[in-house]
């Protein structure tokens, strides 16, 4: 994977989610766009050496706990529907190859 900062990969996976960077900093609280900022979470924490407290500055200064809650919840979706664990690895694998 090439190296990028971290505002760098976070407007990529916004574009392979197709949100805006806004957008999964934002409070919205519409359902596609928590997963997608879940699943940009559980990315960071893939892809990167950043720390809980780190990611939750970057996705708009939330607690570090709401980056743990999203990153477990990926986790258990992944294993519970197809669908999702489809998108998070069509994510990580997109990131790996640009």
């Amino acid at each position: 994977p090439k190296v990028r900062t971290d505002e760098e990969l976070l407007a990529e996976i916004a574009v392979i989610l197709k949100f805006d960077v806004e957008d999964l900093k934002g409070k919205s609280r519409q359902r596609p766009l928590v997963t997608a900022r879940q699943i940009a979470m559980y990315t960071f924490r893939e892809l990167t050496d950043l720390s809980y407290p780190a990611i939750a500055r970057l996705f708009g200064g939330r607690d570090h706990t709401t980056v743990i809650h999203a990153v477990e919840k990926i986790q258990r979706q992944m294993g519970e529907r197809q669908a999702i664990y489809e998108q998070v690895t069509d994510v990580i694998q997109k990131l790996k190859l640009s």
